[in-house]
């Protein structure tokens, strides 16, 4: 029943902050133009204005056309803004100035991921752990574990998530993420584990205690899947699928009228997407499974 999703990419924005090396030759006014719209272009990034942050960006360019952090601030700007190719195009510049740049690289395999490169994600993230001068190698070893994951090699991302967690504890969604891993293995109780670790550190984690709850429902605990699901809907009311799943937690432990309201708020909600669809399909299964024992009534 692993039918959710992994939780999202560790993309590197932070380390962008401060001066930045300016070519040789080159007039402190220049300079001083070029730090003010590099910086305000990060600035942009920060609160989510991408169009703004991609002007500034290419004005910083246009004054200084060999400085890495000004290409590999335009590789984010371009994938936030979903210009894939763009953005290959100058984390792979950057890379070419500066091999050692590895927050690039980072960014670089986590544009390979979200094209489903996996095997060129995972290259690049080996090369960030590589890397003995990388502050943060938790963050290439938690992307690479997205990577071992989509590519189908769940043991090793399993080693990867457990590397992450080794040089950061609290690491939430590197815990969601191997219980993710346990429970496409069937390992239940182990997956549940670590859902539980990663609640404990953030009560109001809806999709852990949504998986608990999924979890649950697979092991037959529907009176504890119907408990963790409430608990992620309580959180989030509009949370369609962890509505829909303690609808059938509802019905598993007997309370159809129950799930058949829960089914029906799913539906009216959402009519046209996954959850309402499904909720819909529940609703017509039990309501002709209901029907089906009645003896037809023979005419005279």
């Amino acid at each position: 029943m692993c039918s959710g999703r992994l939780l999202g990419l560790c993309i590197a924005l932070f380390f962008l902050w401060g001066c930045i090396p300016q070519m040789s030759g080159t007039s402190p006014d220049i300079k001083k133009k070029v730090q003010i719209h590099y910086d305000a272009g990060l600035a942009y990034l920060h609160q989510g204005k991408t169009p703004q942050a991609l002007k500034e960006l290419l004005e910083a360019q246009s004054l200084d056309q060999a400085n890495e952090d000004i290409e590999h601030a335009l590789g984010l700007a371009y994938q936030r803004r979903g210009n894939y190719d763009k953005a290959l195009a100058q984390y792979k510049k950057a890379l070419r100035m500066n091999p050692k740049l590895t927050e690039a690289r980072n960014n670089l395999g986590t544009l390979y991921l979200v094209k489903r490169d996996f095997k060129k994600a995972i290259e690049q993230f080996k090369k960030c752990i590589g890397d003995t001068s990388y502050a943060t190698p938790e963050k290439a070893y938690y992307n690479l574990g997205i990577a071992y994951f989509n590519d189908h090699q769940t043991d090793k991302a399993i080693e990867s998530y457990e590397q992450a967690l080794k040089l950061r504890k609290d690491n939430i969604n590197a815990l969601y993420n191997l219980g993710f891993c346990f429970e496409a293995k069937k390992l239940y109780p182990l997956a549940v584990s670590y859902y539980l670790k990663a609640t404990k550190i953030q009560p109001n984690f809806k999709d852990a205690h949504a998986r608990i709850g999924i979890v649950r429902l697979e092991m037959g605990r529907c009176k504890d899947a119907v408990k963790s699901l409430r608990k992620a809907v309580k959180i989030d009311p509009d949370y369609l699928e962890a509505q829909y799943w303690l609808g059938e937690a509802l019905v598993k432990c007997g309370k159809v009228p129950d799930g058949l309201k829960v089914f029906r708020l799913v539906a009216k909600a959402d009519p046209q997407g996954t959850w309402g669809k499904k909720a819909g399909e529940r609703i017509k299964k039990i309501n002709h499974d209901k029907f089906k024992g009645i003896p037809k009534v023979k005419l005279r």
